[in-house]
């Protein structure tokens, strides 16, 4: 199945350990909210820190989203979850974000920009910052 939406929230990711292997799990949620007349919000599951990675999702950012829809019964209730696989970001940057991931991953982080008007601190010119307190 596929789905358009804004991305409106995006959860701490959760982390499982396994009773039958030991092995850990990580799944992250990101909520997106769909456009027209009634916009729905929905809640779309992803499996492991890496995929969430690769998939660049952003506050804000607009997606087709891939998914499978899928319910499991538990003590006589029932529970449905959408579990993403593929996202594509609709308005073309993408692939920007993804090189930026990976040029970050890469590279330190630059020092700080320095204030090429030392003199002009955004005051009165008398040096103080204009705060209320």
């Amino acid at each position: 199945m596929e789905i358009q939406g804004r991305v409106i929230a995006i959860l701490e990711p959760q982390r499982f350990v396994s009773k039958k292997n030991g092995n850990e799990y990580v799944t992250t949620v990101f909520v997106i909210e769909t456009p027209g007349q009634y916009p729905k919000k929905v809640a779309m599951k992803v499996m492991g820190e890496d995929k969430f990675k690769q998939m660049g999702i952003v506050m804000g950012g607009t997606y087709n989203v891939s998914f499978d829809v899928e319910s499991r019964e538990w003590q006589g209730k029932w529970f449905t979850e959408c579990r993403a696989w593929r996202t594509q970001r609709v308005d073309g940057t993408q692939e920007q974000t993804q090189q930026a991931t990976t040029q970050t991953s890469q590279k330190p982080a630059p020092a700080p920009a320095q204030n090429p008007f030392p003199e002009n601190n955004g005051g009165d010119g008398d040096g103080s910052d204009n705060l209320p307190f």
